[in-house]
């Protein structure tokens, strides 16, 4: 699947501007603030928002399940109908084979013969997933299926998430405020800012990043920066502290620092986390 230049408004206001990016099998993460645009990228991808500008190359071949806000269920029937009356519709050629292991996937056989009405926002959420999967998708989109899990069932929600991309070769999006959701799952990165997306980030990429944090006393990490920050590629300074990436000699910038009377008073070194590349792209306008 790819979009280009897709952009939609309301009135004179566009909520999405020129997004370009394509779907490949994998888990694809989409990061960004709420009102960003996230939902709004996912609603054209499945055809419920279908007047936008550009194009979408969906294929012959499309297929999607998705999970989009809160699930469309029948509150006051029980999951078993639920996946029963959807799989009907779907016209979906699910066998029980397929549907057992999805249910067993996802630890679900216990209370599938409760009304949804009794089941917590978790439970909704599961039961979302197995409706969004019943149709073996080309395309699985998902807006914050983890809402309302704790954090061991939401671990295993998105193993079973990943899990099920590999097996069946699928392509998901998926979007969570969690970034550490998005990192332990994702393939790739995309982020999006007042509707304007970034280009694809490749975690592996991301993670292989290491800097070294120097930190200083008072406004010291200000004056720091300013010595190095003619020569030092990639040098940040926030508040006390001065990030310096770890491809250089440090020796040599402590050096330099240390003429001026600098010296920091503690360092730490780290990887580079979605987290913090997040922040610092938000930081630094590089969504385009």
């Amino acid at each position: 699947m790819e979009l280009l230049n897709v952009s939609k408004k309301y009135g004179s206001n566009y909520v999405l501007k020129n997004a370009s990016f394509d779907l490949k099998p994998g888990v694809t993460g989409l990061i960004g603030r709420n009102g960003a645009g996230k939902t709004t990228v996912m609603k054209i991808i499945c055809e419920i928002i279908q007047k936008h500008e550009g194009q979408v190359h969906r294929g012959q071949d499309f297929t999607v399940g998705y999970l989009i806000e809160e699930p469309k269920l029948y509150r006051s029937k029980s999951g078993w109908y639920n996946i029963k009356y959807f799989s009907n519709v779907y016209k979906s050629s699910t066998d029980k084979a397929y549907i057992d292991y999805l249910v067993d996937a996802l630890d679900m056989r216990g209370y599938l013969k409760r009304k949804v009405s009794k089941y917590s926002m978790g439970m909704r959420q599961k039961l979302g997933l197995v409706i969004a999967m019943l149709n073996k998708p080309k395309y699985l989109i998902l807006d914050e299926p983890t809402n309302g899990m704790d954090p061991d069932g939401s671990i295993d929600v998105l193993h079973i998430i990943q899990e099920f991309s590999k097996k069946f070769d699928i392509s998901v999006l998926i979007s969570s405020h969690k970034l550490e959701d998005i990192e332990m799952i994702a393939d790739d990165i995309l982020f999006i800012e007042k509707g304007r997306l970034s280009e694809k980030v490749f975690i592996n990429e991301l993670k292989s990043g290491t800097y070294i944090e120097l930190i200083f006393d008072g406004d010291k990490a200000q004056r720091a920066y300013e010595i190095l920050s003619e020569t030092v590629k990639g040098l940040e300074q926030k508040e006390n502290v001065l990030r310096i990436p770890h491809n250089g000699d440090l020796s040599k910038y402590l050096e330099r620092i240390a003429q001026s009377g600098l010296f920091p008073i503690d360092f730490n070194k780290k990887t580079t986390s979605l987290k913090d590349y997040y922040f610092r792209m938000i930081d630094q306008g590089e969504v385009r």
